[in-house]
């Protein structure tokens, strides 16, 4: 094929005859701005801070009414879990067992599950022998209350009803226990 009948097919178009500069200058200015628009709705999403007193309430596993005021004077950890999040399976013994040993002591657990059937989530209370408050949040609610972004988070409240500590990933014996530690000194001071 000549160069003159390539030419006149397309295979040598002169950029001129692509769309204009202006509109392709158009085009990098709109997409650089959703982009920007994006990164300021993700980073001043509602997050949680230290010092917020929330509130809430919810239906527990057994169908009792929790509200989150109800637990004012103890040191609530609010954890957030799922059935098939093997960290939050890892994390639930040691969780159990402080919640056993500290109870009495004003340490409480409200374990919220992530959007999972109570038919989903019993079996897994059962095999784990928990006995601390299980919240359903079918429809997500708390999870966006308190912008939950991975599993297991876990959100460390004083007596005051105050979060001090958000804890993203799973939790070691060692750090659970400088968590509630730290609620309970707080009670003290």
């Amino acid at each position: 094929m000549s160069k003159s009948k390539r030419q006149s097919t397309g295979v040598y178009r002169k950029r001129s005859q692509d769309t204009p500069i202006w509109k392709r200058g158009i085009f990098w200015i709109v997409a650089g701005v959703a982009v920007f628009a994006a990164f300021i709705l993700v980073t001043t999403a509602n997050t949680v801070s230290t010092g917020q007193e929330p509130a809430f309430e919810a239906t527990a596993l057994t169908g009792d009414r929790i509200n989150l005021s109800d637990y004012e004077g103890q040191v609530v950890m609010l954890n957030f879990w799922a059935t098939w999040c093997p960290p939050c399976r890892a994390e639930m013994p040691a969780i159990q067992s402080a919640y056993a040993a500290l109870h009495d002591d004003g340490f409480t657990v409200l374990a919220i599950n992530a959007m999972e059937s109570p038919q989903t989530i019993a079996p897994f209370v059962d095999a784990f022998g928990l006995d601390f408050p299980v919240l359903v949040d079918t429809s997500g609610r708390l999870q966006r209350q308190f912008a939950i972004q991975s599993y297991p988070t876990s959100i460390f409240i004083d007596a005051n009803g105050e979060i001090y500590a958000q804890h993203s990933g799973m939790l070691n014996d060692t750090q659970l226990q400088t968590y509630i530690d730290q609620g309970l000194d707080r009670n003290e001071a």
